[in-house]
């Protein structure tokens, strides 16, 4: 008789964390007699018994599955004992770690769409601290995590974030660049509008646009060589 006191390591899949769930199998073997001298059984009730108030801080046991199998080499055939621990991660802290936080973060990178498009410094700072708030967030969680190779439901959630929140500063961007443009366009078109003196259109200088332009209209009667009066209009100033 023997008591053992073993550690385990398990083989997990991670493509689905932090929502996944994972088994973890407990192997028993027989290394030195052959089935013919050694078999190995569960018992019929409770083959596994968990200790009292035994708990993992990341998983809950759902289930146990006891099995029977049997191991075949060269030399023989051996009987062996196989449990399976059927776990299932828990959300609670991941919930409060990474998916509130980023939420968070995502609602606040979209007040910038009710600021005025005009504070180019106020959109532009926290549009910049959004993005630099998720990345620094998805370091923070990708450090406790194993490297791998295949992309994990976080990576997903995390990527999409950043989406968000980079979306939102191209948009400022893009909404600042039209809004600066129509500007220069209905300056150009003011400054490019002719007056109207007498019915006709008369082009104003660019040189001295800040000038009054005064016009003086003579209204004369005339004969074959001689003028026998006249009659001076003058208008109000235009100004541009």
């Amino acid at each position: 008789m023997l008591r053992l006191k073993l550690t385990f390591s398990c083989m997990m899949d991670l493509s689905k964390f932090p929502l996944d769930s994972q088994v973890c199998t407990m192997e028993v073997a027989s290394f030195s007699k052959t089935i013919e001298e050694l078999s190995l059984e569960w018992k019929t009730m409770n083959p596994v018994i968990m200790g009292k108030g035994l708990r993992m801080p990341q998983f809950e046991i759902v289930k146990i599955a006891a099995s029977d199998c049997q191991e075949s080499f060269h030399i023989g055939n051996y009987s062996c004992l196989v449990a399976e621990f059927h776990l299932s991660r828990s959300v609670g802290f991941h919930l409060i770690q990474s998916y509130l936080p980023t939420i968070l973060i995502v609602v606040i990178s979209w007040v910038s769409f009710w600021m005025d498009v005009d504070s180019v410094p106020g959109r532009t700072t926290l549009g910049v601290t959004t993005l630099l708030a998720v990345s620094s967030q998805s370091s923070g969680i990708q450090s406790g995590l194993p490297q791998v190779s295949y992309v994990k439901a976080i990576d997903v959630w995390m990527g999409t974030c950043t989406a968000f929140v980079f979306s939102a500063l191209l948009e400022f961007t893009f909404v600042n660049y039209m809004w600066r443009k129509q500007s220069v366009e209905i300056l150009d078109g003011k400054k490019k509008s002719p007056e109207a003196v007498n019915g006709k259109a008369v082009a104003q200088s660019s040189e001295e646009p800040d000038l009054a332009v005064a016009v003086t209209m003579k209204k004369c009667a005339t004969t074959d060589d001689s003028v026998l009066g006249c009659e001076s209009r003058v208008p109000h100033n235009m100004c541009p």
